[in-house]
């Protein structure tokens, strides 16, 4: 395959032909040397094929990716900003709401005694109601988060194995109960 500048449709065009050519050639069952060359053959022509298919990508992919990180990065600061006013906003009016849910509790205790002592209802609910149209215009909801109490009591299968952190480990000559490395043997496309 000759490396020629193509513009990327025609690249993917004749890489794709190319392709089904080579699938369709490439259904060989290796079990003599001629077939181990032609397998060879066929291998590095996918080499070359896969070669020419990442420089297009790239071309593409890299410039897209380099101005998304610019745009991500002109609009951080203006972001970080916006999170800390948000943050501080929310926190300020869910410390009013949470004072004005324990006036309403004082009150409520304060009607309930009202009550005993011979007030009428009315005169006790006054009072209450006061506090409760203030609660309501601050709109708020409850969401459930998760809290670990102890990591020790969590069951197995929802601990997550990092697979990359134990390799590092056992090639820095660390030993990893239940893990060890393994030579695999795999074909290598040169």
């Amino acid at each position: 395959m000759e490396t020629i500048k193509l513009n990327t449709q025609e690249a993917v065009k004749i890489a794709e032909e190319k392709a089904m050519t080579l699938a369709d050639n490439s259904r060989i069952r290796v079990n003599s040397q001629p077939t181990l060359e032609q397998a060879k053959k066929s291998l590095a022509e996918v080499k070359e094929i896969r070669k020419v298919i990442e420089e297009k990508k790239s071309s593409i992919i890299n410039p897209l990716n380099e101005a998304l990180k610019n745009a991500r990065a002109l609009f951080k600061p203006v972001e970080d900003r916006v999170s800390v006013i948000e943050n501080y906003l929310k926190g300020e009016i869910l410390r009013y709401n949470n004072k004005l849910l324990e006036e309403q509790k004082k009150r409520e205790a304060e009607a309930e005694k009202k009550i005993q002592s011979g007030a009428t209802f009315a005169e006790a609910v006054k009072t209450i109601e006061r506090v409760a149209e203030k609660i309501e215009t601050i709109p708020t909801r409850k969401i459930k988060r998760l809290k670990i109490t102890d990591e020790n009591l969590i069951p197995r299968k929802f601990l997550i194995i990092d697979e990359v952190a134990i390799k590092r480990a056992l090639f820095a000559g660390e030993k990893v109960p239940g893990c060890e490395l393994v030579e695999e043997e795999i074909i290598i496309n040169r």
